[in-house]
C-alpha cells in the first residue's frame, strides 16, 4: 500500500490515542487501512500536464533517494520528498526498446514487435522493426484529448521514416532515435549522425542532457495556457559517459574537447576521485528535473500537473545504479533487470510518502487515460492498468500475473512468488532472489510455466514480424 510520509504507528502519545478521531487515525495505522480524507487530496478537475522524464540504464541503486552511495541527486531526491516513492516500480523490459515500447502503448512490446533491442547496425536482421502505424500511443490518446505533445531526447522505436514519433502522435520532436548518441558530436554508435528536429536530420550544438531539459523548458513555456504531454527521455546514464566538460568519442572530431566545453570544466581524467565522470554525467540530469519542476512552479501549474521519474532497465556496473538490494543487471530477469526507481511528483493529487504497490510501466498509459478523462479505444487491449487507486487513494492493487522476456522462457510475477525460467522466488521473504523453492513447489512451478507460455504466445501473436 501507499503510506503519506507524516503518518506512522509512532505519531501519537497513548493518551491522545484514546479519544475521538486520532484513535480511527490509529486503528486506520494498525489495520493498514487509511480513511479517504487522509488517503487523498482534493483532486483538480481540469486535464493534468503529463511529464514522464526517462532515465536510460539507471538501476533501483542510481539515485540517493534509494541507495546510491556514490553521489548525490538532490533534486530528483526532492521530487520524491514532496511525491510518492515507488518501491516495487519496474519496467516492461530489461533493455532499452522493450520498455519505450511498452510505456508508450500501455501494452506489451511483443504485441508490437518490439520485445527485442532495434539495432542501430543497418545490416542487423532488427533494424527494421519499429512501432508499427496501427498502434494507439499514449501521445495520440492525449493529442485526441486535446493535449499538445512532445518528444524530447531518445525515440529508439524505429529508424524507418513511418516510424518517427511526428507519425505517432508527437506534435513536436527534437532528439535522436538511436540506442546511444555520443553527448557532444550526437553521432551513434555506428557512427551516424543521429539528431533531429522533428522528421528531419538537424543537428543543434550542445551537451545532449542540457538540450533535452532546454527543449522541455520552451515548450513549458509555449503552452502553459493549455494541457500538455512532455516525453523526456535522456540518453544518462547509459554510455559513453562523458560530462559537460569530456572530450568527444565518437565522429570528425574525436579526441577533441567540445566548443561548448568551458576550460575550467575540461575533463579528461581525475584519479583521486573514481566516481568524478559518471557523477558529472548524472548531475546534469538531475539539474534538469529541478529546473523542470521549478518552471512548473514558477507558472502556478503544479497542482495540476504530474512528474513521472523512472527508468527503462536495470544498470551496469560502470554507471554506479546497480542496488545491493537486487539480483541482477541491465539485460538480466532477476530484479536487478528491471526493477528501477519510479517517483510521482504531483502536488495536487498525491500525498508525499512511499508506495509499495507493484507498478509497471504499461500501467502509466491507462492510469494517465484516467486521469485525463480519456476512455480508451474499444479496439485496443491494454495489458497495463489504472494505477491511480494505489497513487492517489492509498488502496492495494488486484492481484496479476506480468511477463518479462524476449520469449517464452523468461520471467513471470504473480503477487509476490517470481518464477526465472525455471527457478521460483518468493520476493516477499527473499527480495533479491537468493533462495530458490522450485523443487519444493513443484505444482506452482507447473502453474506459472503454463500462465507465462500463455501470455507470451496470446502477445506474440500480434506481432507484425515474428
Amino acid at each position: 500500500m501507499c503510506v503519506p510520509e507524516n503518518l506512522s504507528l509512532n505519531c501519537f502519545e497513548p493518551a491522545q490515542v484514546k479519544s475521538g478521531w486520532i484513535y480511527l487515525i490509529w486503528i486506520a495505522c494498525l489495520t493498514g487501512v487509511l480513511p479517504a480524507c487522509l488517503a487523498q487530496k482534493s483532486v483538480p478537475q481540469g486535464k493534468p500536464n503529463v511529464i514522464i522524464i526517462l532515465a536510460d540504464d539507471m538501476g533501483y541503486g542510481g539515485l540517493s533517494c534509494y541507495d546510491n552511495p556514490y553521489f548525490k541527486t538532490p533534486e530528483i531526491d526532492r521530487l520524491a520528498a514532496e511525491g510518492l516513492l515507488l518501491r516495487d516500480f519496474h519496467s516492461n523490459g530489461t533493455v532499452c526498446s522493450p520498455t519505450r515500447a511498452a510505456l508508450m502503448t500501455g501494452r506489451y512490446q511483443h504485441r508490437l514487435g518490439c520485445h527485442v533491442v532495434i539495432n542501430a547496425d543497418r545490416s542487423h536482421k532488427d533494424h527494421d522493426r519499429g512501432i508499427p502505424d496501427n498502434e494507439w500511443t499514449l501521445a495520440e490518446a492525449l493529442k485526441d484529448g486535446g493535449y499538445t505533445t512532445a518528444i524530447f531526447g531518445k525515440w529508439h522505436l524505429g529508424y524507418k521514416p513511418e516510424f518517427n514519433p511526428i507519425r505517432h502522435g508527437f506534435d513536436q520532436f527534437n532528439g535522436f532515435i538511436s540506442g546511444n548518441i555520443d553527448a557532444h558530436s550526437h553521432y551513434d554508435r555506428v557512427l551516424v549522425k543521429d539528431w533531429w528536429q522533428n522528421n528531419q536530420i538537424k543537428d543543434e550544438a550542445g551537451y545532449h542532457t542540457d538540450l533535452i531539459t532546454e527543449h522541455s523548458l520552451r515548450f513549458i513555456r509555449k503552452n502553459k495556457d493549455r494541457p500538455f504531454f512532455i516525453y523526456a527521455a535522456h540518453g544518462t546514464p547509459h554510455d559513453p559517459h562523458q560530462a559537460r566538460g569530456s572530450k568527444v568519442e565518437r565522429g570528425p572530431g574525436k579526441g577533441k574537447f567540445p566548443e561548448s566545453a568551458e576550460p575550467r570544466i575540461r575533463y579528461t581524467n581525475n584519479p583521486k576521485d573514481e566516481n568524478w565522470l559518471i557523477k558529472h554525467f548524472m548531475l546534469p540530469l538531475d539539474e534538469g528535473v529541478g529546473r523542470i519542476r521549478r518552471e512548473i512552479e514558477q507558472f502556478g501549474l503544479a497542482e495540476n500537473t504530474v512528474i513521472w521519474f523512472i527508468s527503462d532497465n536495470g544498470g551496469t556496473k560502470g554507471n554506479h545504479s546497480i542496488s545491493p538490494q537486487t539480483r541482477g543487471g541491465k539485460a538480466s530477469l532477476y530484479e536487478g533487470g528491471h526493477r528501477v526507481p519510479g517517483i510521482v511528483w504531483a502536488p495536487g493529487r498525491i500525498r508525499s510518502g512511499s508506495c509499495s504497490e507493484f507498478i509497471i510501466g504499461m500501467d502509466i498509459m491507462p492510469t494517465t487515460l484516467a486521469m485525463a478523462k480519456i476512455k480508451p479505444l474499444p479496439a485496443i487491449k491494454l495489458d497495463g492498468i489504472d494505477v491511480g487507486p494505489a497513487l492517489f487513494d492509498s488502496q492495494s492493487l488486484p492481484e496479476r500475473a506480468v511477463f518479462w522476456g524476449k520469449n517464452s522462457q523468461g520471467a513471470l510475477r504473480v503477487g509476490s512468488w517470481k518464477l526465472v525460467k525455471d527457478e521460483l522466488y518468493n520476493l516477499k521473504e527473499d527480495p533479491q532472489e537468493k533462495q530458490n523453492l522450485a523443487q519444493r513447489y513443484p505444482i506452482r512451478v507447473s502453474q506459472m510455466q503454463t500462465k507465462r507460455e500463455a501470455i507470451f504466445e496470446e502477445a506474440i501473436l500480434e506481432s507484425p514480424y515474428d
